[in-house]
Formats: structure tokens, C-alpha cells, sequence
């Protein structure tokens, strides 16, 4: 789990995480990827091509969380 240590991100540092995204082609090569492997046809190369791609949008996915909470007023402030 991924926590923060002082905190959490500033507004500034939340709202440029918040606007980061993968680039059209991947986002379509992602989609051609998930419809093969729908179908069971992966080759290995692509399984592993796959497998970064989800890897890399767990990621993004858990520091755009932790950047949402930065942005949440505090309790008790």
C-alpha cells in the first residue's frame, strides 16, 4: 500500500498527476491488446506487452487516488 509520508502532494504537484494519461495510441493499443486476450490470442510478447501496460495503469491509478485525497479538505482543519 502506498502511503504518505508528510501529508500528501501539493495542490499544485495533485492537479498535474491528475492530468496525466497514456498517449492515444496506447490507449488503442491497450484496447487491441484486451480484445485479443478476449479472444485467447495472445502471443507471449503481446502477454507481456500487456501486462507493462496494466502494470504502468495500476500505477497511475494509485497516484491519481493519492492525489485526489491531497485535494480533499482536511478533517478537522
Amino acid at each position: 500500500m502506498v502511503r504518505f509520508i508528510n501529508g500528501g502532494f501539493s495542490a499544485e504537484v495533485a492537479q498535474a498527476i491528475l492530468r496525466l494519461d497514456f498517449p492515444k495510441k496506447d490507449h488503442l493499443r491497450m484496447a487491441r491488446l484486451q480484445a485479443k486476450a478476449s479472444e485467447g490470442a495472445l502471443t507471449e510478447k503481446d502477454k507481456e506487452k500487456l501486462n507493462e501496460y496494466l502494470r504502468a495503469a495500476d500505477m497511475l491509478a494509485i497516484l491519481q487516488s493519492k492525489a485526489r485525497q491531497s485535494l480533499q479538505p482536511r478533517k478537522g482543519a
